[in-house]
């Protein structure tokens, strides 16, 4: 079946209960079929006794109109509970080999926000078209995950949206309806959605704000639309003022604060029957908030106890249950992504003096010393004990930085000698090949110069060359590492090539750099939500470091924050202030995870549901997200 209007065309096939099988753009090359496969977009989740079918027509502007009718055909009143009807939006949002992803896959940035709900699909590989869903009749208050659990982190599963529907009458019925339509860019999906009947575009300046910060956003309103309602703003019940202006066919509410108290913030927004919110998050001011988190860690996630392995080791904490956990599952030991405790400790000392930090990240370095790490071969152990069955290369770079803020701490040059071991040691072990994150190249070039330690600083960058080579080489075609393709490790190619932009000056890594940059933009969402705005969608972390073990949706992750310090460098390198203001709300975005208190969270998980088990919870579990406060300690504002 044919869909058509204005060159912009719907090749759809329908199955016999009227779910489509296929999404197609006539004029797509790839011919991307833009429903997962095997699955059904339309397919409903309806508890007994309520019916659902659907209607689907063509518009002239070249959009399908979806029509979902749901009738209780009960003999008594339906109260709906909260993610109990459920429709199936299955956009193929999953990871194989990245030169298919770059055609054939796309990341469903989702935003249910009532009235104001939509998914942008936009192609991994960013070329045109990408699909739009946008709602225009009714509300969507939530969504919720299928997942098939065999694929672990490389199927982000079937996306279902939850509506919100009130009291059924018997035989009484609701309607959800949307736009599908095809799009370029981000820029004109905002456009799309903007003159949308009902639709209202959220602007803000930060999602996260820190104690002290002017609060200020937009909401834009197409002025033939709503030109005879109005848009009232409130906040815990209480009334916002707004400054409202119009210019051209818009309308501007223009919404501005003195600082704000502490804590999440959820703005209300309503014009008539249509309604939406605006999600924040206050923190305390970064060094206040850093200062409490460096205190916890050293307080309750050290372990200490004479001739055990561990002694010494900054360990996960769960905060549920008030105690150290330590496993020899990989994500749950004494080594790899915990280093980044370490890490920040050293990076915070640099600034600030306290002797029981201090004394802290000594005991940690005695253990490191003993368990993690060899002096005299560069090696890095996985786990206590030089425990190495799993020699996983990802951990180097880590442990460098560790030694690399050491040395900025105390500048003693065996710290020095250190990174430029263990940097030695990686790149022995074919790390050229490897995608690792956060290998400072920049920086322990110039520590290895400012030391006097030319000739070490000279052969590191001969490996960083010829690291970039292999990056170049490859381009788009990611080679798959622990997940297949993902965002950590796109960012950690952009930022390698940045970084050797600026230690060569060959004008090669930049151009490199800026076509991978626009690969690892699309990851991001633009949602008036903290958890989801500039966070890059990622999917199975908590599965793996959390204490429920969940394979959901992760806003946010820290690693996200990897993203935002490569929009840092190529700002820094070009002066494009609009990825300065990318870098600053995607660093901000993840430190969620850290609590005014100091006590942490390794992932955020944000659907309603996966596999029909309630989520929408911070893991207990204090584990690796650390990496998320030592980032923006080093590229965020608000921190220079």
């Amino acid at each position: 079946m044919i869909y058509g209007g204005l060159g912009m065309e719907f090749i759809v096939k329908e199955n016999e209960n009227h779910q489509l099988e296929s999404i197609v753009n006539k004029n797509d090359k790839y011919k991307m079929n833009w429903v997962a496969i095997a699955k059904n977009w339309g397919e409903m989740f309806l508890p007994d006794g309520i019916t659902g079918r659907i209607e689907r027509t063509a518009s002239t502007e070249g959009k399908i109109t979806e029509k979902y009718i749901f009738v209780n055909n009960r003999n008594w009143e339906y109260f709906p509970q909260k993610g109990e009807i459920g429709i199936a939006v299955p956009f193929p949002d999953n990871y194989t080999a990245a030169e298919i992803c770059m055609r054939e896959r796309c990341h469903a940035h989702i935003r249910c926000g009532e009235s104001q709900s939509y998914i942008a699909g936009i192609r991994m590989g960013g070329e045109k078209p990408n699909l739009g869903l946008v709602l225009k009749k009714g509300k969507i208050e939530d969504y919720s995950i299928i997942r098939n659990e065999k694929e672990l982190s490389n199927d982000r599963g079937i996306i279902i949206l939850n509506p919100k529907i009130n009291n059924l009458k018997p035989g009484e019925m609701t309607v959800i309806q949307w736009d599908l339509f095809w799009y370029d860019s981000q820029r004109e999906f905002e456009e799309k959605l903007l003159h949308q009947e009902g639709q209202l575009l959220i602007q803000l300046e930060h999602r996260i704000y820190f104690e002290g910060e002017n609060l200020s956003f937009h909401i834009k309103a197409d002025k033939d639309i709503w030109h005879e309602k109005e848009i009232e703003v409130t906040l815990a019940g209480e009334k916002i003022s707004t400054e409202k202006t119009e210019s051209g066919n818009c309308i501007d509410y223009r919404i501005k604060m003195d600082s704000v108290s502490q804590g999440e913030k959820e703005f209300f927004i309503k014009g008539e029957e249509y309604s939406s919110s605006a999600v924040i998050l206050v923190l305390p001011r970064v060094e206040k908030l850093a200062e409490k988190r460096c205190r916890f860690i050293v307080e309750k996630q050290q372990y200490f106890r004479s001739g055990s392995l561990l002694d010494g080791a900054f360990l996960t904490y769960d905060n549920e249950d008030k105690r150290l956990v330590y496993e020899k599952e990989y994500d749950h030991n004494g080594g790899r992504e915990r280093v980044g405790m370490g890490a920040l400790l050293a990076l915070w000392l640099q600034k600030n003096k306290d002797m029981k930090v201090e004394k802290a990240l000594q005991k940690y370095t005695e253990y490191i010393y003993r368990e993690l790490y060899d002096e005299n071969t560069g090696i890095v152990y996985n786990d206590a004990g030089r425990d190495n069955t799993w020699n996983r290369l990802y951990n180097y770079p880590w442990l460098a930085i560790f030694f690399m803020e050491r040395y900025r701490l105390y500048n003693e040059i065996a710290d020095l000698k250190n990174m430029y071991k263990i940097m030695k040691s990686y790149y022995a072990q074919d790390g050229a090949s490897f995608y690792a994150i956060g290998i400072p190249m920049l920086e322990s070039v110039n520590l290895l110069k400012s030391g006097g330690m030319e000739r070490e600083a000279e052969e590191l960058l001969g490996y960083y060359e010829t690291h970039g080579e292999m990056l170049i080489k490859n381009g788009l075609c990611y080679p798959p590492h622990e997940v297949k393709y993902e965002q950590s490790i796109v960012a950690p190619a952009v930022n390698y090539l940045f970084q050797l932009y600026e230690l060569t000056g060959k004008i090669l890594y930049l151009e490199e750099g800026k076509k991978q940059l626009a690969v690892l933009v699309l990851f991001n969402g633009h949602q008036p939500d903290f958890h989801m705005y500039e966070n890059a969608v990622r999917h199975w972390d908590g599965y793996w470091f959390g204490k429920y073990k969940n394979l959901g949706d992760t806003f946010p992750h820290y690693w996200s924050s990897l993203s935002g310090v490569a929009f840092r460098e190529y700002e820094k390198i070009t002066g494009e202030r609009s990825y300065g203001v990318k870098a600053e709300n995607s660093l901000r975005g993840v430190l969620s995870m850290i609590n005014s208190d100091g006590s942490a969270s390794c992932a955020y998980v944000y659907p309603f549901m996966v596999n029909k088990v309630r989520c929408q919870y911070a893991d207990p579990w204090a584990n690796d997200q650390d990496w998320a406060l030592y980032y923006y300690l080093k590229a965020g504002k608000n921190y220079e």
